[in-house]
Order: C-alpha cells, then sequence, then structure tokens
C-alpha cells in the first residue's frame, strides 16, 4: 500500500474529509467527503468515488468506479420505488407514469466499470446523470466488472440505496412493454421484491401519444443511440427518433417501440 492510500484510508477511518498530499502540501479530499457531494464535479480529483466520468475526454479507463453510488439525493419518507433506467424513451415513458403516481423514485443504471457506458443501449453515464438532474430525481450507478455475478452486483446497488437514504425499496419497476419472457425472467431473477411493469400490455398508439406529449411539454428529444438497419440502409446514431420514424418502421415491418432490440434510444433536453 502506498503512502497516499494509508493516508487516505486513515483519513476515512478517523472520519476527517482531507489529509495533506506529503508532496505538495495541499489538502486533499477522500472519496466519503466527494460522495456526500452527490455529483462528479469534474475537476479530476484523486479519489473521485465517481470514476470521473463528468471530467471532459474521459473514455471510462482512467479510475473506474469501484462500488455503487448515490447521486442527487434528498431526503424523503415514502418507501422507494427502484426504476431500472436505460436512459431511452421505455424508461422514459415509465417514469413520467410513476412520477403522475406521485411515486419516490430513484433510477437504477447498471453500465461497464471500464467504458462508463451501458453496454446495449451504448449510452455514457454523463447522459444518464444529466437525465437524473434534468428529471430532478435520484440516481444509483452500478459499475459491472468483466465476468462479474449481475443479480449480485444489482443487489450491492440495491443494498447501496438503502443505506444512502435510509428507506426500504417498495418495488423493483422496469419499461417491459410486451415481451413476457423478459418479463417473467425479471419475476423469477427478484423473487424477494415486488417487480413491477406498469406499461406492460399498454397499446402503443396509447404509448406514442403520450410520448409525444411529454416530450413537447418538457422540451425534449429522442434520437436512436444505437445503429438500425431498415430495408438496406443504416439509421446512423443520432436519428431523430420521432413521428416521421416510427411510421418508416411501420412500413417496414420494424416493431415501432424498437422492442424486439432492432436498436436503442436516448432521451435528451433540446436545449442541451
Amino acid at each position: 500500500m502506498s503512502t497516499i492510500e494509508i493516508l487516505h484510508r486513515n483519513a476515512c477511518t478517523q472520519g476527517r474529509d482531507t489529509y495533506i498530499d506529503p508532496a505538495t502540501g495541499y489538502q486533499v479530499l477522500t472519496s466519503e467527503a466527494l460522495l456526500r457531494q452527490g455529483r462528479c464535479c469534474g475537476n479530476s480529483c484523486r479519489h473521485c468515488p465517481y470514476g470521473r466520468f463528468n471530467v471532459p475526454g474521459n473514455t471510462g479507463s482512467d479510475l473506474p468506479m469501484e462500488k455503487p453510488v448515490v447521486l442527487n439525493w434528498l431526503p424523503k419518507l415514502d418507501a422507494l420505488d427502484v426504476l431500472f433506467w436505460s436512459g431511452g424513451k421505455d424508461s422514459f415513458l415509465t417514469l413520467m407514469h410513476l412520477l403522475e403516481q406521485g411515486r419516490n423514485v430513484i433510477l437504477l443504471t447498471s453500465f461497464g466499470a471500464y467504458t462508463n457506458r451501458v453496454s446495449i443501449q451504448d449510452i455514457h453515464i454523463k447522459d444518464i446523470a444529466k437525465q437524473a438532474e434534468l428529471f430532478k430525481v435520484p440516481l444509483c450507478l452500478v459499475p459491472l466488472y468483466p465476468n462479474s455475478d449481475y443479480k449480485q452486483a444489482i443487489e450491492v446497488g440495491l443494498s447501496q440505496i438503502r443505506s444512502s437514504t435510509g428507506l426500504p425499496i417498495a418495488r423493483l419497476v422496469f419499461g417491459d412493454l410486451h415481451l413476457q419472457d423478459i418479463r417473467q425472467w425479471r419475476v423469477d431473477t427478484w423473487q424477494g421484491y415486488e417487480v413491477s411493469t406498469p406499461l406492460f400490455g399498454v397499446p402503443y398508439e396509447e404509448l406514442l401519444q403520450k410520448l409525444w406529449a411529454h416530450l413537447k411539454t418538457l422540451n425534449l428529444s429522442i434520437t436512436l443511440s444505437t445503429e438500425v438497419r431498415l430495408g438496406d440502409a443504416t439509421l446512423p446514431v443520432g436519428t431523430p427518433y420521432d413521428q416521421a420514424l416510427v411510421e418508416k418502421f411501420d412500413q417496414a415491418g420494424i416493431d415501432r417501440m424498437l422492442e424486439n432490440g432492432e436498436g436503442h434510444t436516448l432521451v435528451s433536453s433540446k436545449s442541451r
């Protein structure tokens, strides 16, 4: 263990927010002090517990996040709905539904520890954190290391949520729309929790009407976060997911909500 590691460990053990760097004489913030800030400040702090994901140009390999962290938490009293958040339209629609019901929501996003990206959706956790700030909801980021056990990693994240908030978890919520096998897998995997899929089976036309209305009200846009094959063409990342594109999907026989894995989306503020 290096001198720096010893100084940092001792400061954390003694409950101090800083220690003195022996080479420069400067005060250095501990990881525990930075955790209480609730966000990555982007200043490339030595002991950043957030993996320095807000540092410009950081692709994720600089300082991997070691364990789950909770961002943007404000004290509340109600038991929590933990919404598994991918950053796309299905998650967004589910969040809007929960907020309209007055539920106490915290988002949970798992991501590649060495890439800082949500693997299937290919969305950087910097964008996930921006979404959480935009919608004014807390977020738990859960790093996944190669060959790690997914369920165990998520359980650590759920434990961190309970520890950080002091609240019980009421439900695990997912944005599944019609794939019964995936829904059943979630129920089987999380038998110790109540699993909710509030939009499951809702007609697409109703979901899309709500989606367009939310986008207009909140000044948001949706774009593809992965490429999508459309006939002989390939729609690139960044292509707007809008009513015109949905019509093209219908004509090509593609699931209009991309529920079968044809592609994925990113919800963003138009003013970003």
